[in-house]
């Protein structure tokens, strides 16, 4: 994961260097091997002062902003826009220039910012104190800094981000895979995941399927899939924003597909589901939650993968092996999951 979020953000940083109009790029990462191979691009290496304690998105966040001063500021994860081009991200970027000092910002994403692009940094002071993380970005410059917020039209090149082990192998078609990912991908791939990944496609390719969509989705997935190709979709959509508006840190998630799989258990869940489907993505992040479980990012990867001896959380290792057991093709992951990669997919197909 660590190397593909690494490529993901080698191209980023390329294609912003290609705008002309990013500079300087300032990169914070908490691991030497990435400090030192996104250095190696030309950008400048930042290290979050000492003496403040446990890392906190919103003052990292606000130490930049009042560093490099007033005026435009884009802010992007790691991973978090591998599709974009460098056409799209210059147009951004223009935008924000051309509109200096106003209280306006565009995000990728609304309610789960994976990115954002400020006309005006000062607009980041309200916010940084309730940033946790930054997929609350846009939802809090909004509501609490009172900002213009901007959300660009939903496609795989704004919606993208790799998050889980999933994420890069639905998009590794994509005409927009920039180099560094592409070449990752060439040598590194989980033969568990590609051949559900190709099943899921030849789904798609096979008027008539069924595929099931569950967690945080969209009708603009719905909509994607209804234009391009010729399949039933069954889209169980739960807790979207759960981040963003902080239910799921104040434990108030609640999920119906949750109870039901607690109730029936994960072998006559996954049964049931797979006599409704020849193919599932899963966001199985609002289970955890429902549940109040969030297990280590090696648990929540490893299950990803399909191994569930290498998960050490009892109920994620019964749900993986029901998963792994299944008839049907049944990819399990996070938001981008059911949105950005799954778009990445179905544009990366002919339309039917």
């Amino acid at each position: 994961m660590a190397a593909a979020r690494r490529a993901a953000c080698q191209d980023t940083i390329n294609r912003l260097i290609a705008t002309g109009r990013a500079d300087p790029i300032l990169v914070l990462a908490a691991e030497d091997e990435d400090r030192q191979a996104l250095q190696a691009i030309g950008v400048t290496i930042l290290r979050e002062p000492e003496g403040m304690g446990a890392f906190h998105f919103g003052r990292a966040l606000a130490k930049v902003a009042e560093a490099v001063g007033e005026g435009p500021l884009a802010y992007f994860g790691g991973a978090s826009a591998p599709l974009m081009s460098g056409e799209a991200l210059g147009e951004v970027l223009e935008q924000a220039c051309n509109s200096a000092g106003r209280s306006i910002a565009w995000v990728n994403n609304h309610l789960s910012t994976d990115w954002a692009v400020l006309a005006d940094s000062g607009c980041l002071r309200a916010a940084a104190p309730s940033l946790a993380s930054d997929n609350p970005l846009g939802w809090l410059l909004g509501r609490q800094a009172g900002c213009e917020v901007i959300a660009l039209p939903a496609t795989a090149a704004t919606q993208a981000d790799i998050d889980t082990p999933a994420d890069a192998l639905l998009m590794a078609r994509h005409p927009g895979l920039g180099r560094a990912l592409t070449a990752f991908l060439a040598q590194r791939q989980s033969a568990g995941l590609l051949q559900k990944v190709d099943s899921l496609r030849r789904l798609l390719e096979t008027p008539a399927s069924t595929l099931a969509i569950i967690g945080r989705s969209s009708s603009t997935i719905w909509q994607s899939i209804e234009r391009r190709k010729q399949v039933w979709v069954r889209l169980f959509v739960e807790e979207r924003g759960m981040l963003a508006s902080g239910r799921a840190e104040r434990g108030e998630v609640r999920s119906l597909i949750a109870e039901l799989l607690d109730d029936w258990g994960p072998a006559r869940f996954v049964e049931r589901l797979s006599t409704m489907a020849d193919g599932v993505l899963w966001d199985n992040r609002v289970w955890m939650a429902h549940r109040g479980l969030w297990p280590s990012a090696a648990d929540r990867f490893a299950a990803d993968l399909g191994w569930p001896g290498d998960v050490a959380a009892v109920e994620l290792a019964s749900l993986t092996e029901a998963v792994q057991s299944a008839p049907i093709p049944i990819l399990t992951g996070g938001h981008s999951l059911v949105s950005g990669s799954l778009m990445a997919l179905i544009e990366s197909l002919e339309p039917i």
